[in-house]
């Protein structure tokens, strides 16, 4: 009961952060905007971790418990993927060097100091000096995806996923042609989708890797910005009914189609709407 009453609570929030889009208001999903969605996200994954110990004993809310986290991480994803994309557009290489060297960096240091607290409180001496250091500095792809800290997941893949962005974005730079961002673009995306599939043919992995695909959308969507929204604004109803149904039958029946569906669900509710909440934003920059 308590478990339901926090889902109806959570629901709620999203309400608060919603304001109406004025035409000459910010871009489409920008920073401030995705910042506050990625705080409402953070509650949804808490909400997943917190029915992984407490579902009680109903059915429907242990299926909302397990899809709530996995469609909050693959959103993530997204979001991610095209922050920094359009951060890429605006300021060129100059940003990879800032992504590798400060937010890379940032997140891999701070990861480390987490799996070196947890083994020294739960886990002294429980591992064989391999299995410790790949645990340690979150070489779990290349350890069984076996690491420190079980909830650490997120940030060795996302920091996989910007290193190959870099390297991909970089090497397409230098191609000799209009379409290299393009060309850049794609291969990124079936990278992303390339480990998924690999990651299931080998039945290795988890959350994380059934959601990567959607790094793929939020690429694509970054990419395609202008010709999207053109399209979503033009067939708003058509698209927003389309992407609710796909929701609610992927939520319970194939998890993926959700998370896609709820991407779609983003950009195309956000061609009438804005995101703007200080607490939400607040977590946003936390999580």
């Amino acid at each position: 009961m308590e478990l339901m009453l926090f889902f109806v609570l959570l629901l709620l929030v999203p309400c608060f952060a919603i304001k109406k889009r004025a035409t000459d208001g910010p871009e489409i999903l920008d920073s401030r905007s995705t910042t506050c969605i990625k705080g409402v996200l953070c509650l949804f994954v808490m909400f997943h971790n917190l029915g992984l110990d407490y579902k009680g004993n109903s059915e429907v809310m242990e299926v909302i418990c397990e899809h709530a986290g996995g469609v909050g991480v693959g959103l993530f994803f997204f979001l991610s993927a095209f922050g920094i994309i359009k951060s890429y557009q605006k300021h060129g290489n100059k940003y990879l060097s800032k992504l590798i060297f400060v937010n890379v960096l940032k997140l891999y240091v701070i990861s480390v100091l987490i799996n070196l607290l947890t083994y020294f409180v739960f886990f002294q001496g429980a591992f064989e000096t391999q299995d410790l250091l790949m645990r340690i500095f979150n070489l779990d792809v290349f350890n069984d995806f076996n690491r420190m800290n079980r909830h650490g997941w997120y940030i060795s893949t996302i920091i996989g996923m910007y290193l190959i962005f870099a390297l991909v974005y970089y090497l397409c730079s230098k191609l000799k042609t209009d379409k290299k961002f393009i060309i850049a673009a794609i291969i990124l995306s079936c990278i992303a989708i390339g480990f998924r599939l690999g990651a299931h043919i080998a039945d290795k992995g988890g959350m994380y890797t059934r959601e990567l695909p959607a790094f793929a959308i939020g690429v694509m969507y970054a990419t395609f910005y202008k010709q999207i929204n053109e399209f979503f604004n033009k067939y708003f109803w058509i698209s927003f009914t389309l992407a609710v149904l796909g929701f609610w039958i992927g939520f319970f029946a194939w998890e993926i189609i959700a998370t896609y569906s709820a991407a779609l669900l983003i950009i195309i509710v956000s061609q009438r709407i804005t995101y703007d909440n200080n607490i939400t934003l607040f977590l946003g920059k936390i999580c």
